[in-house]
């Protein structure tokens, strides 16, 4: 292929961004200077890499191809330092980690334990919603991701490596709080508060609902696990959520878990990527820590929980 690495980088931005002046600013070029690499790359390949429809800028079939090369191209040359310190023995470079905010309680500790590990990785870490999740794993944002209800709708290889409990909550004064063997429809006669749309514990607590036919009274519905925990404390209703985010609050009291029949859901945290993804060196060695026996991680997230509670208690 006649092709310059230069112009393949401009086309790479071009094709990120669908934008001529966005991919300009980006690569430090003027518009037109851009436009002449594109046009030399087209000329030199005889194919048209892209087209216009209004105002709108398109990838040809060519253009998709090539793309994909690049993305390829480009990841190994990000990759080829990691590569080159890894046959040294060492590991260096940027680690990007996206985890769901149910999962924030333990992900920087597990990064904390690998960075003594290999303290010359840069971590790059996001804590966002499980809809932002899946839309970086479309993106194909990060190295790994860490999640709870992983997608079905898409090749996802994962590795399972936590247990994430499911569990129901109440204020101590509650009806329900000192009840034993609660049927899952009486959770039904009283008001719930659900977490958003999109919640990996809600699908999870939904697919439950569905499967036994059962219709909740939703009192409210609120974004994140911390906001919940302060209603089910002011006694708005119960709710459903992973235990490791209630941990301090049931062992101070201030919150119980209901003791529901077929409760709590036995869920699991996992890494996640695309199937067909190339792991850098560093994503590689962060799948390997996890896993491994020796390094014990369901331990390493535990004692970091009773660390929690007994610093803050």
């Amino acid at each position: 292929m006649r092709a310059t690495l230069h112009q393949l980088n401009v086309f790479r931005q071009v094709a990120i961004s669908m934008n001529y002046t966005k991919a300009a600013d980006k690569l430090g070029l003027s518009q037109p200077a851009v436009s002449i690499q594109l046009k030399q790359l087209e000329n030199n390949l005889d194919l048209f890499l892209f087209e216009k429809i209004g105002k709108t800028l398109f990838l040809t079939p060519a253009g998709k191809e090539l793309n994909k090369f690049c993305e390829q191209l480009f990841v190994n040359f990000e990759n080829i330092d990691m590569t080159l310190s890894a046959l040294k023995g060492e590991l260096a470079g940027d680690f990007h980690l996206s985890a769901v905010t149910s999962a924030k309680y333990f992900t920087p500790h597990l990064l904390g334990a690998f960075h003594k590990r290999y303290p010359k990785v840069n971590f790059h870490l996001d804590i966002v919603n499980r809809e932002q999740i899946i839309q970086r794993l479309h993106e194909n944002k990060d190295d790994l991701v860490i999640m709870g209800l992983v997608p079905e709708s898409m090749a996802l290889a994962k590795y399972d490596f936590v247990d994430n409990p499911i569990v129901l909550i109440a204020n101590p004064q509650h009806p329900l709080s000192k009840k034993k063997n609660i049927k899952l429809a009486e959770i039904a006669d009283h008001a719930f508060i659900h977490r958003e749309q999109g919640s990996g514990t809600r699908k999870a607590f939904e697919q439950v609902l569905k499967a036994s036919n059962i219709q909740l009274k939703v009192n409210m519905t609120l974004g994140n696990s911390e906001t919940i925990k302060q209603a089910v404390m002011a006694d708005l209703g119960v709710s459903v959520v992973s235990r490791h985010s209630v941990t301090l609050e049931l062992a101070t009291g201030v919150l119980v878990e209901l003791d529901v029949e077929d409760f709590p859901l036995q869920k699991s945290w996992s890494l996640v990527h695309h199937d067909s993804k190339h792991l850098s060196p560093i994503a590689k060695a962060f799948v390997d820590f996890v896993l491994s026996p020796e390094e014990n991680v369901p331990a390493l997230c535990n004692r970091f929980l009773a660390h929690h509670f007994v610093k803050k208690s």
